[in-house]
């Protein structure tokens, strides 16, 4: 289960309570610094298949796709309507990755936003074409901003 209510995660395993737990990213690939309980520790996540692997003190936790979470970080919101791409986050834009005209497939990678001297790519949520370019590069995006307009492949 996971709660984002206050820019925290309360997260529980199997039957176990919730913990709410303070998740940053550390500007390595797949390492997350985390606070839980006023504990500090760190998680290495990598993409196994549809699912993520998470290792955390030792022990390994499989997340499935379940479809009832939206995702987190910099990948482009599964809120976002079909056909929009928004700043996860504020920041810098540091990379434009595409271009009008350009096909992009889900997951890849078309903005790349600084923040707090850490680079977050933004990924689009699915494949189309790129009918609209809105991020500068060197300008400042703010949380929610449109960054990329495109033309969704059919279903």
């Amino acid at each position: 289960m996971v709660d984002e209510s206050n820019d925290r995660l309360m997260v529980a395993i199997d039957d176990a309570p919730p913990v709410e737990v303070d998740v940053t990213t550390s500007g390595v690939p797949g390492l997350f610094s985390m606070i839980s309980n006023g504990k500090p520790t760190r998680a290495y996540v990598t993409r196994d298949g549809r699912n993520l692997r998470v290792v955390v003190d030792g022990r390994t936790f499989v997340l499935g796709a379940s479809g009832g979470g939206r995702p987190r970080g910099a990948t482009g919101g599964a809120s976002d309507p079909p056909g929009k791409i928004t700043a996860p986050l504020a920041g810098v834009a540091v990379e434009i990755r595409v271009a009008v005209g350009d096909r992009i497939e889900a997951r890849q990678g078309v903005v790349v936003i600084e923040a707090m001297k850490m680079q977050n790519e933004v990924q689009a949520p699915r494949g189309g074409i790129v009918t609209a370019v809105h991020a500068e590069r060197g300008v400042r995006v703010e949380k929610g901003a449109l960054l990329v307009e495109y033309t969704p492949d059919e279903a």
